[in-house]
């Protein structure tokens, strides 16, 4: 890169940038130590731009002004999320990226053993687990749902982010939020105690698609014993969740980058929530069929 020019930091160079750009004279505006420097590719575009700057300057060239520049409008698109009908989908997902936020994605160790099912101290660069019974003794009945805010990695936290306001937002927008509420916690704990009973004592595992696959259970189940319940979702979504169920029991996703799958959390989940998608199916199926009599 060449030094064209150095300018004044308070000259509004915009509209001459713009000029330049659309007469095909790449550049670059930086500032150092409250200045503007004008940079080019080579000495011969450097001439050029000292001397359009000039005619700017004095008038003789008459440049039109620059477009509003295009950027990321924060408040339309806070206004555009459905705070209103998707309440609870939306509290989870945000609480999911604060815990994000605290735990670096997974780095901070110290962090997560405050969301982990079974307790664990870090000392000296070794993780020192305690039980699970140890956890329930200290009256720490949170670490029944917290690991499914727990996320390892951002592309981990995106899928299953994304998945959930695919599956939440349905399902709270036809049944309501307490509704959402009751099969998160319920397919939530389900999913992690199969998980600790898979896995043992000293694993730590997180996530929330054992929460996923049981709003996907619900649905489907639901679907299928009462055919007048639709929440509009594709069977592709369907399809595509249980194959990638399958798979993650033959290992292949850990050995491609994908990390270990908490299988038994993914099955856990997907039963609880078939379960109560059938009770609920046959119960407000039944409940219709006395009021039309």
């Amino acid at each position: 890169m060449h030094r064209a020019l150095e300018l004044p930091g308070d000259i509004d160079l915009s509209d001459l940038s713009y000029f330049l750009y659309a007469r095909g004279i790449p550049h670059k505006v930086t500032e150092e130590s409250g200045k503007q420097v004008i940079w080019t590719e080579n000495e011969e575009k450097s001439r050029i731009v000292t001397s359009l700057y000039q005619q700017w300057q004095s008038g003789d060239l008459q440049v039109l002004a620059a477009p509003p520049r295009a950027g990321v409008n924060v408040g339309a698109l806070l206004k555009s999320i459905p705070w209103q009908s998707v309440p609870v989908t939306l509290l989870f997902m945000v609480a999911c990226m604060v815990v994000v936020l605290i735990t670096r994605a997974g780095a901070n160790w110290q962090a997560i053993a405050w969301f982990s099912f079974i307790p664990f101290e870090v000392a000296n660069g070794y993780l020192y687990f305690g039980s699970f019974g140890m956890g329930l003794e200290r009256g720490e009945y949170w670490r029944l749902i917290s690991p499914i805010f727990l996320h390892f990695g951002l592309s981990h936290l995106a899928f299953n982010m994304l998945a959930l306001y695919i599956f939440g937002s349905r399902l709270e927008t036809r049944q309501g939020g307490i509704h959402l509420l009751a099969i998160i916690v319920f397919t939530a704990v389900i999913s992690n105690v199969t998980q600790y009973f898979w896995a043992g004592d000293d694993t730590i595992f997180g996530g929330f698609s054992g929460v996923v696959y049981g709003l996907m259970g619900y649905c489907m189940t639901r679907e299928k014993v009462d055919r007048n319940w639709q929440f509009g979702l594709p069977p592709f979504y369907y399809g595509f969740m249980l194959t990638w169920l399958v798979v993650g029991y033959t290992g292949v996703l850990g050995t491609i980058g994908f990390g270990n799958m908490a299988n038994a959390a993914h099955t856990g989940g997907l039963v609880a929530g078939c379960l109560l998608g059938a009770i609920a199916g046959l119960l407000f199926k039944e409940r219709r069929f006395i009021e039309k009599d």
